[in-house]
């Protein structure tokens, strides 16, 4: 199957798999035409091993020639600029979206002369918004599932690269928040595969094939397979997430079908939605286990956690960001099981409990003062933490009082609100007299 952006059209453009010849004809003579509108024109290095393409995708990144101002004046929008340069049939584009997707003619046919039938080929202009994204995403993109590949075997020492760039993982706080855990390092392919210990000059060209690819992957510093399985060793009863969150004693990886359950969901989706990933774990990780390579731990997570750190400056953000973690944890932990839980249940009037809750709540975490002064158990340290053995102290020798209070403080307001009411429907009441008073003629 091709490029589905025009499955849909009505009427449906056909735009079939290319083979390579026609590709690289399409590629070569795009980027020329779109080099006369944007100042970065390129296409991500392709996966080994292709023998049919669905569409060609090309990103570029401005300045945009004409300008805006000038489309602006002709009321004519990118899209359509680039649509009549390219020759295209029909384009696709949506507000706030960066990529058009154009159908345009098939090598050697003339866009005046096509019926529905013919063919077309899929293009995808993708407009990056700064030359560091530009650059990046051709990074990221290149070789298909590489970063697959690569991704499987950084993330279990607390690395991710995604599209923006590359990122730590705080250990503690990514079982409970995976995006909060996440501090970023670098949006620089240098600098990470520097970091991942890969070959730079290497990168930047397709590999033969993809046993080619897979021997450049083994070459990350992170990479190891574990070894043979001991028959008196007990399975691990773990799998996804907590796998891959482990922090000491990470044994390499394993591919197979026990190698499937210690991957992340996304991965073991990806496996039936990707061959060459598919094919990385169930047949080159099992090869290389078989002929006993990789074996030896060349990095752990504490070692590539304090590197990262170090290599890019993040010490402050790290212990910043782990700080206002333990904090929110500790707050929520004061407020669920050292107030609400110190308070009993059992035989208790609801509404004094919840009058308890309430009072106290307001007493140590928002500075309300209890009985006339502000007690020991609301002192923060210099850090925002409670002393939480004073603070269950004062829960369980004062829940009572506080309940009272609590009330006390509930049927005041309930008064006061009841009072504003009344005096509203006094007013209401005297407004439509004073109305119905001056339509009475004189």
């Amino acid at each position: 199957m091709g490029g589905q952006a025009f499955a849909k059209s009505d009427p449906p453009i056909p735009t079939p798999r290319m083979p390579p010849e026609v590709y690289a004809q399409v590629l070569t003579q795009t980027h020329a035409v779109l080099r006369t509108y944007f100042g970065h024109v390129d296409s991500a290095v392709e996966a080994p091993g292709k023998e049919t393409y669905g569409d060609v995708d090309i990103l570029v990144y401005g300045p945009f020639n004409p300008t805006w101002a000038d489309l602006e004046k002709g009321s004519t929008t990118v899209a359509e600029t680039l649509a009549k340069a390219l020759g295209a049939k029909k384009y696709l584009s949506q507000k706030g979206n960066p990529t058009v997707n154009f159908a345009i003619p098939w090598p050697g046919q003339d866009i005046e002369d096509m019926t529905k039938e013919d063919k077309c080929i899929q293009l995808d202009v993708h407009t990056c918004f700064s030359l560091v994204s530009f650059k990046w995403e051709l990074f990221h993109a290149a070789h298909g599932d590489l970063w697959n590949i690569i991704g499987s075997t950084i993330r279990p020492f607390g690395l991710t690269v995604n599209d923006q760039g590359m990122y730590l993982r705080i250990p503690e706080i990514e079982l409970y928040d995976r995006k909060k855990s996440m501090i970023f390092l670098t949006a620089n392919p240098s600098e990470v595969l520097e970091f991942l210990g890969l070959e730079e000059e290497r990168w930047w060209r397709q590999f033969r094939s993809k046993e080619h690819m897979f021997e450049y992957a083994t070459g990350c510093r992170m990479f190891r397979v574990k070894e043979a399985d001991d028959p008196n060793e007990a399975e691990e009863d773990m799998t996804g997430e907590a796998a891959a969150a482990i922090t000491h004693n990470i044994d390499g990886q394993e591919g197979g079908e026990k190698g499937k359950k210690k991957l992340k969901h996304n991965d073991r989706q990806r496996m039936a939605k990707r061959p060459i990933f598919k094919e990385w774990i169930d047949e080159f990780i099992p090869r290389c286990r078989e002929r006993g390579n990789f074996r030896k731990p060349r990095a752990s997570r504490e070692q590539i956690q304090q590197e990262a750190i170090t290599r890019f400056g993040v010490q402050e953000k790290f212990e910043t960001r782990l700080k206002e973690w333990n904090l929110v944890k500790h707050q929520d932990h004061l407020w669920r099981v050292v107030i609400k839980g110190s308070i009993p249940l059992d035989g208790i009037d609801p509404a004094l409990r919840a009058a308890a809750t309430r009072t106290l709540k307001s007493t140590i975490m928002e500075g309300v003062e209890f009985e006339g002064v502000i007690p020991k158990a609301a002192t923060k340290d210099e850090d925002g933490f409670y002393d939480i053995d004073e603070v269950r102290r004062f829960v369980m020798g004062n829940w009572e009082a506080a309940g009272r209070i609590g009330l006390a403080r509930q049927d005041a307001k309930a008064r006061e609100a009841m009072k504003v009411k009344a005096e509203k429907r006094e007013k209401e009441e005297s407004d439509a007299r004073e109305r119905k008073r001056k339509e009475v003629p004189a």
